[in-house]
């Protein structure tokens, strides 16, 4: 059954209350406690969620990925008491349109598409990485607050798209940092390292799990200090910053991801770094 906000006793609370594209935000779930939170569903997903041992609240992450369509959508929490078929809140959430930068290049045919046996190896290596990131673990690796990988301003932001010779590309599916050769990468929270692989694109790349769907990504990294399946703590170094892959100098290509969705990096640093 639907029920009206503040009928029953379950309210959420968000922060912040607007979810740009690309954005996140962290939903703060109180029950009473004589009810049992059975799932929280937001854009057709189940989202997994938290106990917060300290005040006995449930929180969720809640992403705006760029395919989301901007307005209002619902998230709801379904919820079981003692007596009675279960019990369903409805909870609003304003996703807001949001621009990105774009560049208009025109550039010998050769250079925009790939020969087929890269190709292949490209999408091999789109495949590896969406099925990491698709995972959901059960434990919470994480903990306020997140840093940043490496000391930097942003070189290319979020969602920045160049279209060569009138073909889009992928928007910039993560934002680029500052950073010489040889510079020391930080893990920006506690996690587990899900893949450390050579990609044709993004390079030696190192995904960390951060557990219930996020994940922080890694790429163009010179060499690896970390292994898959090894845990690491906040501020442990995962990597050394390089080229490799298709990059045109020494940078780190640093991503987000929730429940598959990549998010901007900045967003999450707004709402949970230092």
């Amino acid at each position: 059954m639907e029920v009206e906000a503040g009928s029953y006793p379950v309210s959420v609370s968000m922060e912040p209350d607007k979810i740009p594209l690309g954005g996140i935000a962290l939903a703060t779930i109180k029950i009473n406690n004589k009810i049992d939170l059975l799932d929280v569903k937001f854009l057709g997903k189940k989202i997994p969620y938290h106990l917060d041992p300290s005040s006995q609240d449930y929180f969720v992450l809640l992403g705006a990925g760029l395919d989301c369509k901007p307005g209002t959508h619902i998230l709801t929490v379904k919820w079981q008491g003692p007596d009675g078929p279960p019990g369903l809140y409805s909870h609003e959430v304003r996703v807001m349109t949001r621009s990105f930068p774009e560049e208009r290049l025109s550039i010998p045919e050769r250079m925009v598409e790939f020969p087929p046996k890269i190709l292949e190896r490209v999408l091999n290596d789109q495949k590896a990485v969406k099925k990491t990131c698709d995972k959901i673990s059960n434990k919470l690796y994480w903990k306020r607050p997140f840093i940043w990988p490496v000391n930097s301003k942003i070189l290319s932001q979020f969602g920045f798209r160049r279209i060569f010779n009138n073909k889009p590309r992928s928007p910039h599916s993560g934002v680029d940092l500052r950073a010489p050769e040889g510079t020391p990468i930080l893990a920006s929270n506690y996690g587990k390292v899900s893949m450390a692989r050579d990609c044709y694109l993004s390079g030696k790349t190192v995904i960390l799990d951060h557990g219930k769907g996020l994940y922080t990504l890694y790429a163009h990294l010179v060499s690896y200090k970390v292994s898959e399946g090894q845990k690491v703590e906040r501020g442990q170094v995962v990597g050394l910053s390089g080229s490799t892959g298709r990059a045109t100098g020494p940078h780190l290509h640093w991503g987000v991801s929730l429940l598959g969705k990549r998010l901007d990096p900045a967003e999450l640093m707004a709402l949970l770094g230092t």
